[in-house]
């Protein structure tokens, strides 16, 4: 059988981690690792790390680097044959062992992409597949249109660039971790998964749902807007880095067009729910978020780009209220 390594990264995340760790150590195999870095906690998530006695669980400390090294941290201790990203404040269905342990005999694929529920304050919402997507393995001609389609131009709905609920083939994740960048908060999970994504030879996806990630932690990045103007500060920055390496990824001048457009367009969503106009207009400067606003179409990016954001505010914060109340 495959060996897995799980590496999680962890940071004042105590009144989660328990409920990750077990989530994982509930399956009996002897072919897991979890591979555990405190990431310079400052709460008593390394006591929690510390008080299980479970030769499968190894823990890590080093002082405060951020995600991504702690990531890369965890890769280097890394000693199995498959890489599973959790979060600390997830957790993994011990199911998805037996799924993978079946579905490997089949091959060794380089990424294996798999389902997750969506658990937001006071409902859940289930993502089960990718649209367009029809479950199985993918490779040569068939994995080359997939990785235009939804890795390089996303006209036909992104792959999902999360880390987690998915699985890497090790020796693969590891070559290309050597030339990632590192210096970045926000879209870390695009730096390392999306050049993963459009190097990868083999491909596995299923609709069968084994991952439980929160979506609305108090201490995610994801909800400081505090962080935006940095956020704004990565998505040059990964641009930049996608563009330095646009060869090795086979990216071309379409692919990064429609990458910034991303990128910019979600961070300027946050900025403008956040009443941080000086940056929402700032990135609506930019010439390729105003195209992508105008070719998504809809009430909200129509209202973006007209730069009519206490409307824009409005309908969010009605469509929040209705999502909660389900």
């Amino acid at each position: 059988m495959m060996k897995y390594s799980i590496i999680i990264p962890v940071f004042n995340t105590e009144k989660y981690l328990k409920g990750c760790i077990d989530s994982i150590l509930a399956y009996q195999g002897g072919e897991v690792e979890v591979i555990a870095v405190d990431d310079g906690s400052t709460d008593s998530s390394l006591a929690v790390l510390n008080s299980y006695d479970d030769q499968r669980l190894r823990v890590f400390h080093k002082e405060n680097e951020g995600v991504f090294k702690t990531w890369k941290y965890g890769l280097q201790q890394a000693t199995g044959e498959y890489i599973v990203f959790v979060d600390s404040d997830d957790c993994l269905d011990a199911a998805v062992f037996p799924f993978l342990n079946e579905i490997l005999q089949e091959s060794l694929y380089d990424v294996i992409q798999f389902g997750w529920t969506e658990i937001f304050s006071k409902t859940i919402k289930r993502y089960v597949g990718l649209p367009g997507m029809k479950e199985g393995a993918y490779e040569g001609e068939a994995l080359q249109q997939l990785i235009y389609d939804r890795v390089k131009l996303l006209g036909k709905g992104d792959i999902s660039t999360v880390r987690w609920a998915k699985a890497f083939r090790a020796a693969f994740i590891k070559e290309i971790v050597t030339f990632t960048m590192e210096q970045i908060c926000m879209y870390e999970d695009d730096s390392i998964t999306r050049p993963c994504l459009a190097m990868m030879k083999t491909f596995r996806y299923s609709e069968q749902n084994f991952y439980l990630h929160r979506s609305s932690v108090e201490n995610s990045l994801c909800n400081s807007p505090e962080r935006l103007e940095s956020y704004a500060v990565d998505c040059k920055n990964l641009i930049e880095y996608f563009t330095k390496e646009r060869e090795r990824f086979g990216f071309s001048e379409e692919t990064l067009q429609a990458f910034a457009a991303r990128y910019y367009s979600a961070v300027l969503g946050d900025a403008v729910w956040a009443k941080k106009n000086g940056l929402a207009n700032q990135i609506l400067s930019d010439e390729r978020v105003r195209i992508v606003l105008k070719k998504r179409g809809g009430i909200k990016c129509w209202l973006l780009r007209h730069h009519w954001f206490v409307a824009f505010r409005c309908i969010r914060r009605l469509k929040h209220l209705l999502t909660n109340r389900r």
